[in-house]
């Protein structure tokens, strides 16, 4: 369901605009990460051709009653049983014009789900055989540069902007040393970031949220403006799960407009994996590093915080 401060017209909108990897879906799931969902029949342009391994992952996406993760592990199987094991470029150029597009319209769609560098490599090696045979069309190049995001490949997924119909707005550069700890990028302008790391000494108050999210726009409304929630802003951190876009300029809005309390986009990493729910909102208390204690949504009336500060204050005793 989306989230009703979503206009009707640009919902409907959204929900009839082709949804490949990469493009208009991205939006339609920063929203429906709002209601703990992944959206389905997020598929390429090209409609799947019956039989193929493409047609079946499409098919096992397109059951909403199931959860997302189950979802998932259902298209992984499929995958496996019907992909190559190994998949190196000599065996990604050895393939035909039709299971060459039939894979990498397949790992495109693993890809958008699942944020991980060997999918990565895979979806690589299928793009770069399609570029090398003149097959590659904007659909292959916006998915391709969509994957790189996800991973904060943002040189990489620069260099691709020049192949776009439409060439996009660059992405920043990351500047700074990897540090030990979950990763995050701090922003200091719309064209760098700079890598640092969460904060988990003693007692903090991780929200996970998206710019984009009705859900998420509405809690921090009313966490900076409400005295009911003094107790919690001095221990929050704003962390955003980065998918196969790039909310920059609405992040480094929030940022100028709060800078007491900046949203700071999350570096995937496997560190991350008890925090990142695939849901926004999200509060999660943490005691050096570790879960104490987690809040996911937030309702008409407001999410249940009080959970987080009976945890707070059990902790702080």
């Amino acid at each position: 369901m989306l989230d009703a401060s979503y206009p009707a017209d640009s919902r409907e909108a959204v929900m009839k605009r082709d949804r490949q990897p990469g493009t208009a879906v991205v939006l339609f799931l920063a929203v429906l990460l709002c209601c703990g969902l992944l959206p389905s029949a997020a598929v390429a342009r090209t409609e799947p051709v019956p039989g193929s391994l493409h047609a079946r992952l499409v098919a096992l996406d397109a059951a909403p009653a199931q959860p997302a993760a189950e979802r998932l592990a259902a298209m992984r199987r499929a995958y496996a049983q019907a992909a190559p094991v190994a998949m190196q470029s000599g065996d990604c150029v050895a393939l035909p014009d039709a299971r060459l597009q039939d894979l990498f319209q397949s790992t495109a769609l693993i890809a958008f789900y699942a944020r991980e560098p060997a999918t990565l490599l895979r979806l690589q090696c299928l793009y770069e055989a399609l570029v090398a045979r003149d097959l590659a069309v904007d659909d292959h190049h916006r998915s391709m540069r969509g994957s790189l995001i996800a991973l904060q490949r943002f040189d990489e997924a620069n260099a691709l902007n020049s192949r776009l119909q439409t060439p996009p707005t660059a992405l920043p550069t990351i500047g700074g040393k990897t540090l030990a700890g979950r990763p995050l990028l701090r922003l200091e302008d719309i064209g760098q970031v700079q890598r640092t790391v969460l904060a988990e000494d003693g007692l903090q108050v991780v929200a996970m949220v998206h710019p984009h999210c009705g859900f998420s726009r509405r809690a921090l409304q009313a966490i900076t403006s409400q005295p009911d929630y003094a107790w919690l802003r001095a221990r929050l951190q704003l962390v955003v799960p980065i998918s196969q876009a790039w909310p920059g300029q609405e992040m480094l809005d929030w940022n100028r407009a709060h800078p007491d309390l900046p949203m700071q986009p999350m570096v995937s990493d496997p560190s991350w994996h008890a925090l990142d729910t695939g849901q926004s909102p999200v509060f999660h208390l943490l005691r050096d590093g570790e879960v104490v204690a987690t809040v996911a949504g937030w309702p008409p009336e407001g999410a249940d915080l009080r959970v987080i500060r009976a945890a707070l204050d059990a902790q702080t005793r």
